[in-house]
């Protein structure tokens, strides 16, 4: 569950990108179940309720870290009572992450948190745990120049590239040969080198964008040729930047059924894309 959740969570920054859907409508449970007022007063006021939050978020945190390369994970857990966190029924979630390496897919911060002040995700067998109801939850996050170039040096983004160009070649169109991102002026700039057939030296182009959110989504924005180029229609290198778009490529790579996203703002700023919306963990099927 909390590979689940790091995934969703953690990496939303790139996966809300291409797989965006509507999740505004904020519904929160009622809460049901829960201990006394008077047991809940006996936790707080003993200090157990204190001390089941602090092993909880160490909990989260070491599964936490046990599934990321490097990065500085805070988890924060508000509950009811010991007895209540025990069954799963907390209040809120927090959790922070600052420069986060998953599997070469990079993030200099991200930060989500629930909205709802009920929360139920309930232990089952074999350690494993069940969502027992939609978790709504704001997040907001920090995506840097150097992240996005991070990530294209990464070997799954390189095998990703060859494996583009293994196509290319049968069909003898061009091969990429490197790929860099520059953020400025509020753009995003791609650089992207690249060698045809029977002729020696390599080309370079460069490819500028917007990004806007549309239906909840990420969207790449009047994308154009900066400087001079007349040597391919910029239809084809827009649908390649589409294609090779390191954003996208890790949405792909983070697809997952099990959480709706949408974002609301995304802005390019001092070589940092920010992004925040919402997501809802979607209850388990039992």
């Amino acid at each position: 569950m909390m590979k689940k959740i790091l995934l969703i969570l953690v990496l939303l920054a790139f996966g809300q990108v291409s797989f965006a859907q509507n999740c505004q409508t904020l519904s929160c449970p009622a809460p049901y179940d829960l201990t006394s007022g008077f047991s809940r007063f006996v936790s707080a006021a003993t200090g157990q309720n204190f001390l089941a939050e602090k092993i909880a978020e160490s909990i989260i945190k070491k599964s936490i870290n046990q599934n990321i390369q490097s990065g500085d994970i805070n988890v924060k857990v508000n509950s009811y009572s010991t007895r209540d966190l025990k069954a799963g029924k907390f209040k809120s979630f927090e959790v922070t992450a600052k420069n986060v390496d998953v599997d070469g897919i990079y993030v200099s911060y991200f930060d989500a948190k629930t909205l709802c002040d009920f929360n139920y995700i309930a232990p089952a067998q074999n350690n494993k745990y069940i969502v027992k109801e939609n978790i709504p939850l704001t997040f907001s996050s920090i995506i840097t120049e150097e992240d996005l170039n991070n990530t294209m040096n990464s070997p799954d983004y390189k095998r990703f590239i060859n494996d583009f160009n293994t196509i290319g070649g049968v069909c003898h169109l061009f091969k990429i040969t490197s790929t860099s991102v520059k953020l400025q002026n509020g753009k995003m700039y791609y650089i992207v080198k690249y060698a045809l057939p029977f002729v020696r030296q390599s080309k370079k182009v460069v490819l500028s964008a917007n990004l806007k959110v549309e239906n909840g989504r990420i969207v790449l924005n009047n994308t154009t040729y900066e400087g001079n180029n007349s040597t391919t229609d910029i239809d084809t290198f827009s649908r390649l930047l589409n294609y090779i778009n390191p954003l996208d490529f890790s949405a792909k790579i983070l697809e997952n059924k099990d959480a709706n996203f949408s974002v609301k703002n995304v802005n390019i700023t001092d070589g940092k894309i920010l992004i925040d919306g919402r997501i809802t963990v979607l209850k388990d099927e039992e």
